[in-house]
């Protein structure tokens, strides 16, 4: 990380330390319509679909995503 990053991210965390939780949100929701809580993510169901070499995410209600299978370790 740059040290203009870090910088910030010190100021930011300095201006935060002695509010309460809602009081950030509430600071968030000034600054934009969308807000995510990393920790109350909601869950996700995948519809996996097994194409060989590979599986794909898809028609789940978000991205196409997709893994490709490995050999086994022998």
């Amino acid at each position: 990380m740059g040290k203009f990053y870090k910088k910030r991210q010190a100021e930011i965390k300095d201006e935060q330390s002695n509010l309460s939780y809602e009081e950030i949100q509430e600071q968030m929701r000034k600054e934009s319509e969308f807000l995510l809580e990393l920790d109350k993510l909601p869950t996700q169901d995948h519809l996996w679909t097994n194409r060989g070499a590979k599986a794909t995410c898809e028609n789940a209600g978000h991205a196409m995503h997709e893994f490709w299978f490995r050999k086994a370790a022998m």
